[in-house]
């Protein structure tokens, strides 16, 4: 029997499995949601493969190393690349709820370092996780923190993203048609924690950097239907001169939006849409951590 190893979370769109064959030769199966990303990182898994990929069951695809190539391909790296992306990180797909309103090309792909709270094994909500108590405190208890919690809290989500980061398959990173980093659109003055991790991922991975501030005045959402808050974002970008963003920025380039919680990914969708209206080639998320609800605030 070969030996098999799965990677995947539940509520992640991220799937992987290796099989480790009697005759030494490997197998890796993959879902199509992330078969780009797994060849942006492994194109050796191609050139070493005769047959290429092939289409499987249940929406994946696979692809076969004989036991003569097998030293083309790291297994044990690929199998500590997907630890980290199928069993730690959470795949955003577009939401049941806002399927009507998105064609889900918007963000081709939107990764979580983790959800906010912890789960066992039947599901039932623990604690915060770490990431979802740096997040929490450091949005709603800044004033009440010491300097050594701040930094603490910090640290945890600094480095949660710049790892997550390095998993999405962008291109011409050091040139200067590279990928940019964006936070959600806000107004001048607004206290956003996202907009400080933006930048400093930005800075941190030596990318582009936007501002996209936001020039009108956005309604209280909070007490608002999807279907409200959907007509809500579409209004205002579809709005000419409500958002500070010059489209010469980001034309032809790839965008990585960053936010520090993912809920329903109502925001999110509706600016990546913008986006790629600008002629952005492609846009991805990137989030500290994913809620247990996939619903907004309401």
């Amino acid at each position: 029997m070969p030996e098999s190893t799965v990677f995947n979370r539940n509520r992640s769109a991220f799937w992987m499995r290796v099989n480790e064959n009697d005759d030494g030769s490997l197998n890796f199966f993959v879902s199509q949601d992330v078969l780009a990303v797994v060849k942006y990182h492994f194109p050796e898994l191609d050139q070493a493969s005769p047959t290429g990929w092939k289409q499987g069951k249940n929406n994946t695809k696979n692809i076969w190393v004989p036991a003569n190539r097998v030293d083309q391909v790291d297994v044990d790296e690929i199998k500590q690349w997907a630890e980290f992306a199928g069993n730690q990180c959470v795949w955003l797909k577009l939401g049941n709820q806002l399927q009507d309103h998105f064609s889900g090309s918007e963000v081709d792909h939107c990764i979580a370092g983790d959800f906010n709270f912890t789960t066992d094994g039947s599901g039932t909500i623990g604690p915060r996780s770490v990431l979802g108590e740096a997040e929490f405190q450091l949005k709603y208890h800044l004033g009440e923190l010491t300097q050594e919690k701040k930094q603490e809290y910090c640290n945890v989500m600094s480095q949660s993203l710049l790892d997550a980061f390095d998993l999405l398959p962008l291109r011409g990173i050091g040139t200067p048609a590279g990928p940019v980093v964006s936070p959600i659109p806000a107004q001048e003055g607004s206290s956003k924690l996202a907009w400080a991790f933006a930048k400093h991922v930005a800075e941190r991975k030596g990318v582009g950097f936007i501002e996209p501030r936001l020039l009108v005045q956005k309604p209280q959402m909070k007490q608002l239907t999807i279907q409200q808050k959907v007509t809500v974002w579409t209004t205002i970008y579809q709005t000419a001169n409500s958002v500070a963003l010059d489209p010469a920025s980001v034309h032809g380039r790839d965008v990585v939006i960053i936010d520090d919680l993912y809920q329903s990914g109502i925001t999110m969708w509706a600016y990546a849409k913008a986006l790629m209206g600008a002629g952005v080639r492609n846009v991805f998320g990137l989030v500290c951590v994913k809620s247990m609800r996939d619903s907004d605030n309401q």
